[in-house]
């Protein structure tokens, strides 16, 4: 009897994926690497990690697209960054891996055409209300808010700013003060 119970199980296991009673595609997790960059997608929480893997310059930033908040830690300068998502410049969960895949086939050639720049707003003190992926990443790092800013009055003052460029699609600037020109 307990042999059938146990065929049984393992047989609805092997067979749910083909009789579409569960989706695959939903709790699968994809990795691109391009060059010391890696992309990891997971599909179940609409969030992609990307992180930057070097002895010099190591970030890692986290998008969810759910919830529409981005962030980025940075190690060498021990700060976390907490930035609302530019939907109209942030490739979309679907097309990402798609862009990823095209540029680390096809090369880069020259820097990505977007800056996002963003300038520190406050310090966080609760991480909890950005999701178990922000307190994961941030933890033990001073964090702060930033807001986007836009227009050619802002220069980016390698003093002030840090700036990563994310996957050749997008570099991402952080900014310390409001630097204009």
């Amino acid at each position: 009897m307990k042999c059938a119970i146990v065929a049984t199980v393992l047989l609805g296991l092997y067979l749910a994926p083909a009789l579409g009673l569960v989706n695959p595609d939903l709790n699968q997790q994809t990795t691109i690497v391009v060059g010391p960059q890696i992309l990891t997608l997971k599909r179940q929480w609409h969030v992609a990690v990307i992180e930057k893997k070097s002895t010099v310059g190591a970030w890692k930033t986290v998008w969810n697209y759910r919830t529409g908040v981005t962030a980025t830690r940075m190690p060498s300068e021990r700060v976390c960054y907490i930035s609302t998502m530019n939907r109209q410049l942030v490739p979309t969960f679907d097309a990402l891996p798609r862009l990823v895949e095209q540029n680390r086939i096809q090369g880069v050639k020259g820097q990505p055409s977007q800056d996002i720049i963003y300038v520190i707003k406050r310090p966080i003190l609760n991480l909890e209300v950005y999701g178990q992926e922000v307190v994961t990443l941030c933890s033990g790092l001073t964090t702060y808010e930033t807001y986007e800013v836009h227009g050619p009055q802002y220069t980016v003052d390698q003093g002030l700013c840090t700036k990563i460029n994310v996957l050749h699609l997008l570099d991402f600037v952080f900014c310390r003060a409001n630097n204009k020109a």
